[in-house]
């Protein structure tokens, strides 16, 4: 089973930042960092989980609605130890890209929300200035994936917490493993998607127990903020 920080580590570092990234990075025991992206008004690519600035800048702007020089004018002010990151910008996916690239670790991309599916074809560009290293796109709208499936063999993953044997058929006809929420797990889904070739992950695991369990019943990924 592998290990995926989650946000990088936002229990030392303000989450989706390039510290909290660094601190993820520098554990050996991680296969791969997790990020969350967002297109900007100009076409470019942002990290970070919601959809505004509310929480991690404290203003009401929607990321969608900004330039990306609008969006580096704000600095980030919520977090964890954030009197020890001053300054800190929202970063570009490249900036996530070049520092699992330079530390040998799998970018396991979430994409958020993008103005235009077309959007994603520039997205697969951008993977494609980094020929070496792993990535993983996941995504909790199975229509992005499947618009990415029809671009590129990489590997893509569908997130959910709740699970149908439509979904199931729809991910096996694409090519797209399943992140489960940790909640909906149970063995006997686990059984069958295992059985139908499918890897699985799990979200968010924070306990050494629970993580055991989902070892035993063969996941091949876990997702954590601070495991």
């Amino acid at each position: 089973m592998k290990y995926i920080a989650h946000r990088g580590q936002p229990t030392q570092a303000p989450e989706n930042t390039i510290p909290s990234f660094v601190l993820a990075a520098e554990k050996e025991h991680y296969f791969g960092i997790e990020c969350d992206v967002y297109s900007t008004k100009d076409n470019h690519f942002v990290v970070i989980h919601n959809d505004d600035l509310k929480y991690m800048c404290k203003d009401s702007s929607k990321i969608m609605d900004l330039t990306l020089e609008e969006i580096k004018s704000f600095t980030i002010k919520a977090g964890k130890k954030i009197k020890s990151y001053p300054n800190l910008q929202i970063p570009q996916l490249s900036e996530f890209l070049d520092l699992c690239s330079k530390h040998n670790k799998a970018a396991i991309v979430e994409i958020k929300q993008v103005h235009d599916l077309t959007q994603l074809s520039d997205l697969i560009s951008i993977f494609d200035d980094y020929p070496s290293l792993e990535i993983i796109v996941i995504s909790f709208n199975i229509n992005y994936l499947k618009y990415l499936r029809a671009l590129t063999n990489r590997r893509l993953q569908y997130l959910t917490s709740s699970l149908t044997n439509e979904m199931i058929y729809d991910c096996r006809a694409n090519q797209i493993d399943i992140g489960i929420n940790k909640e909906s797990v149970n063995p006997n889904l686990i059984k069958r998607l295992k059985k139908e070739g499918f890897e699985v992950a799990v979200f968010t695991v924070n306990d050494k127990k629970q993580a055991k369990q989902f070892e035993e019943l063969g996941i091949d990924y876990i997702t954590t903020d601070k495991l």
